[in-house]
């Protein structure tokens, strides 16, 4: 699987429902949609400050954050059809992009909470009321707070991707091994579910045509032998009918 070289399949399961009550596909979708409109309303951010010059020129942390929105636009697109159509690569490579999403913002969640001070965003007339100690440890341990929460949250819905990405990639293999059970047995396939939808079964008749085309080029085959034989015993023929003329000849003229 993809998560054998981090050594996660051995720790934990794929889960089979989303917050315990809803199905996975149900909590991808939920995942999905507000994750493409938060990178749509970036790039839209972004194009903003460059035509309307509202805040100059844009930092290198934006410019950043504004190619990384367009290159998870098409893939989230991508992962939204793999979703619908039950198309396990199309959100396997979300995951990948989500993995990686999670990892850039657990960088700026460590900065923004932890290693800055939150005493510093107090202001200066609650400070000189006397009570900065207690809005410094009140502040701090909000700080705390929300960076893991925002980390475990981050972390479970990972979680659900892989683990719908697991439950495709599950159902897709145990559909192809039924299929070829059922030709092994002889028995005539109907419908089946190729990602997700539903339409003839394809691999009885591709067998079929597979062993007509065979046949088909061994009786072909056969006829172009039988030809060429025929045209050999006729050669044959001719070149010793011309030696015994040649012979013939040669007597007749001694």
């Amino acid at each position: 699987m993809a998560l054998d070289c981090l050594c996660l399949p051995k720790l934990v399961d794929p889960v089979d429902s989303f917050l315990c009550c809803l199905s996975l596909d149900t909590g991808v979708k939920l995942l999905m949609w507000p994750h493409l409109v938060l990178l749509m309303y970036t790039v839209a951010t972004a194009i903003e400050n460059l035509i309307g010059q509202d805040n100059g020129t844009p930092g290198t942390s934006q410019m950043f954050e504004t190619i990384w929105s367009l290159i998870g636009i098409p893939v989230i697109l991508a992962g939204l059809w793999g979703v619908y159509h039950r198309i396990e690569p199309h959100v396997r490579l979300y995951w990948y992009y989500l993995v990686l999403s999670f990892a850039i913002d657990l960088v700026f969640i460590v900065d923004l909470f932890i290693l800055q001070d939150a005493c510093v965003h107090l202001k200066l007339e609650e400070a000189a009321q006397g009570g900065q100690a207690f809005a410094c440890g009140v502040a701090r341990s909000i700080s705390s707070t929300a960076a893991v929460v925002s980390t475990i949250v981050a972390l479970y819905l990972i979680y659900v991707v892989w683990s719908w990405c697991e439950d495709a990639d599950g159902s897709t293999a145990a559909d192809a091994v039924a299929a070829l059970l059922d030709i092994a047995d002889g028995r005539a396939l109907g419908k089946k579910r190729y990602f997700g939808l539903e339409g003839p079964d394809v691999i009885g008749p591709s067998m079929d045509a597979t062993a007509s085309i065979f046949s088909g080029a061994s009786i072909f085959y056969g006829s172009v032998s039988s030809a060429v034989i025929g045209e050999a015993k006729a050669v044959g023929e001719f070149v010793g009918t011309s030696i015994d003329d040649i012979e013939t000849y040669a007597i007749g003229r001694a």
